[in-house]
């Protein structure tokens, strides 16, 4: 990851991989209140993700699937690398993530077990 990136974005990737996202929803929030260029989108989408897996860890399935649908839409507009964060596999999965917790929405079930993607950097 180059240098010239905003550390706090490196805090928050790796927030995200140790399943702290809340933490990493405020470290991410402090860069995108600051930031008003086409980076904002981004930083919210990540910020949305993260959170729908916190409230997937609360049992909270329509948060969920609402925080997911929202941050998913705002990271399409991004390249499948965007400021040294690979998004390509990782908007892949969270995609099979929802489709599994809408199914069990409709079913009316208990939210499912999900293996939570990792955000990863570019070399």
């Amino acid at each position: 990851m180059k240098e010239c990136y905003d550390p706090r974005l490196l805090k928050g990737v790796e927030e995200f991989n140790q399943g702290l996202y809340f933490q990493c929803h405020e470290t991410l929030e402090e860069v995108w209140l600051e930031e008003h260029g086409e980076d904002r989108l981004f930083y919210q989408g990540i910020i949305q993700i993260a959170v729908g897996y916190l409230k997937w860890e609360e049992g909270v399935m329509m948060g969920s699937i609402k925080l997911w649908r929202s941050g998913l839409e705002k990271l399409a507009a991004y390249p499948a690398v965007h400021l040294g964060v690979r998004l390509d596999s990782f908007i892949d999965h969270v995609r099979g993530n929802l489709r599994e917790m809408e199914i069990a929405h409709r079913k009316g079930g208990i939210v499912p077990q999900l293996c939570v993607p990792r955000l990863s950097l570019e070399a």
